[in-house]
Parts: C-alpha cells; sequence; structure tokens
C-alpha cells in the first residue's frame, strides 16, 4: 500500500497539503456554522474555472495554463467579499436563503458552460479535480499558497477566535470585526480557489467540515479541536490515497470514506466518554 502512494508521491503530498489547510480554516466553517458557506464559495470557484474553460473554447482566451486558477481565485474572492459583508441580509433575505441561491445558481452555471467547453471529458476531470495529476510544481504552488494563510492563522489566533464567537465583546474592545470578518473569509476563498484545481468541490467540502467535526467529537478544548482535526485529516488524506492507488479506486471518494470512518469512529468514543 506505502509503496504504491510512493508511485504518486507529489500526488501524496499535494493531498497532504490540502488537507492541513483546509481543515485548519474548517475548525472555524463548523464552529461558526458557516459549512455550506464554504460549499457556495467551491461553488462559485468551481464555476470560474467552468467559465475560464468555456471562453478558451470559444476563442476569446488564449495561454490557459494560468487562466483557470485566475477565474477561480476571482470568483472565490468575489464569494468570500458577499459572505464576509453578510451576504444579502440587507436586503432582508436570511442567509441560509442566500447561500443555497448562490451554490444552486453557481453549479448550474458552471454545468451549462462546461457543458459548452470543448474537450468536455478532460475538462471535467479539471473542473471536478485530479488529485493524482498533482506535479512537483503544482506541491510548490499549494505550498507557497497554504504556508502564508497557516501563519497568518497562527500569528492571529486569538484574533480570529475572539471576533468568531464573541463579537459584542471584540467590538467593546475596540476590534474591527468586519475586518477580522473579511480576513477570514479572504483566507478561505485563496485556499479554496487553490484547492479546487487539484481536489475539486467534493474533496475540498469534506475537508472543511469531517476532520473539524471529528475533532468536536473528541477534544474538550480549541486547541484539542485544532490538533485532532489536523491528524484526522492528514489521517484521512493518506489512507484513503494510499488504498485508492492499489485498488484502482477514485482517490477522492476514498479519502473522504476514511474521512467519515474517523468522524463516526469520534462519535464512538464521544459516548464512551459520556458512559
Amino acid at each position: 500500500m506505502l509503496s504504491a502512494a510512493l508511485l504518486f508521491k507529489d500526488a501524496l503530498y499535494g493531498a497532504l497539503i490540502i488537507s492541513v489547510v483546509c481543515a485548519a480554516l474548517g475548525v472555524y466553517v463548523v464552529l461558526r456554522r458557516i459549512v455550506f458557506v464554504g460549499a457556495a464559495i467551491a461553488q462559485l470557484s468551481s464555476m470560474g474555472i467552468a467559465l475560464a474553460l468555456f471562453m478558451s473554447g470559444m476563442g476569446w482566451l488564449t495561454g490557459m495554463t494560468a487562466h483557470p486558477v485566475a477565474f477561480s481565485l476571482a470568483f472565490a474572492m468575489a464569494g468570500a467579499v458577499f459572505f464576509g459583508l453578510g451576504g444579502g441580509a440587507r436586503a432582508g433575505v436570511p442567509p441560509d436563503a442566500t447561500i443555497g441561491v448562490t451554490y444552486a445558481v453557481a453549479a448550474a452555471l458552471g454545468i451549462l458552460l462546461i457543458s459548452k467547453a470543448a474537450s468536455g471529458e478532460a475538462h471535467d476531470i479539471f473542473l471536478q479535480g485530479n488529485i493524482l495529476g498533482i506535479t512537483r510544481g503544482d506541491v510548490w504552488v499549494l505550498l507557497g499558497v497554504s504556508i502564508p494563510v497557516l501563519l497568518i492563522h497562527l500569528v492571529f489566533y486569538k484574533e480570529f477566535l475572539f471576533v468568531s464567537f464573541d463579537r459584542e465583546t471584540a467590538r467593546t474592545l475596540g476590534y474591527n470585526v468586519t475586518w477580522w470578518n473579511l480576513l477570514l473569509y479572504f483566507t478561505l476563498g485563496v485556499v479554496i480557489a487553490f484547492a479546487m484545481q487539484f481536489a475539486g468541490v467534493m474533496l475540498v467540502f469534506n475537508f472543511l467540515v469531517l476532520p473539524a467535526v471529528t475533532g468536536m467529537l473528541v477534544a474538550r478544548s480549541m486547541q484539542g479541536i485544532f490538533v485532532v482535526a489536523l491528524v484526522a485529516a492528514v489521517i484521512a488524506a493518506f489512507v484513503g490515497f494510499s488504498l485508492s492507488v492499489p485498488f484502482d479506486l477514485p482517490s477522492g471518494p476514498a479519502i473522504i470514506a476514511v474521512s467519515g470512518v474517523l468522524a463516526l469512529l469520534g462519535s464512538g468514543a464521544r459516548r464512551l466518554q459520556r458512559r
């Protein structure tokens, strides 16, 4: 199993990097109850990729090696600003409805655009992510994005935590809640946009949710939740990837299945602790 995974070591490294950075941000996503904001931003990022591929197929863009990333990032950032500023709350639309509308429209437009793009099968694979296609250059790109994001969250850990769970007190003490909220959403958007190129919507959403849920089930402190979430994400990425190669399984779903098993084990451990 290990030897098979090492045949795709760059892909494994990429999967591990994505798992760590998504799990770290996923703790905030789950605890702030904005799980489907992450899904909506991922879907917007996916729509950006579809638009880039469509415009390339129509001959409106050239040199497409970088354009899908740029489009994905632009749409993810737009979604981050939109949700970071409260979505459609000022227009009287409930937040969950705004998220649902954004997700549905972005998904539909993405499917329509990709259906009209040239070389549909190859583009579909790119749109859905292709973990096994990660190269050494892609690993460096992922590291270049992930390390600054993780450093920002490490340095400003207390600020993010304070603003996330006690906004009124934070405002009273002079914190610019809107700024910190936007910074959190910006880092989330950047990570999703780059992870989407390789992992696709389903796997990115998994890493944003399931490891954090496992952490919440097992740990009893914020630090503990982060540690367990990161460990669960790394285990899921490594074991799922290692199983997918020798057994010829889709890597993404295999990783998600392992994440699900870890969450179930966490739930079982939680019940034993209560007894």
